[in-house]
């Protein structure tokens, strides 16, 4: 079985933070979403545009099928007033 680790670098996360944003948009918020929740991209993929609204937003998880309310943080709040 294969593990993932995280990015734990801060000015790595920047980076890709930037590449993305100066390429591909789309891609560049499903990863802000990604680090500020810690959802997989499938539940990820789920969120609609109304799902930011309210400071937090509830899903179930694809994978374990558990009912979630994450808060959105500071930062991601941002990203998406953006």
């Amino acid at each position: 079985m294969n593990f993932v680790q995280p990015i734990r670098d801060p000015e790595y996360i920047r980076v890709i933070k930037k590449y993305l944003f100066d390429w591909n948009y789309r891609n560049y918020m499903l990863f802000v979403v990604g680090i500020n929740s810690g959802l997989r991209i499938s539940d990820i993929l789920q969120l609609k545009v109304s799902d930011t609204q309210k400071p937090y937003f509830s899903i179930v998880e694809k994978k374990t099928k558990k009912a979630r309310r994450i808060e959105m943080t500071p930062q991601l709040k941002r990203e998406i007033k953006q």
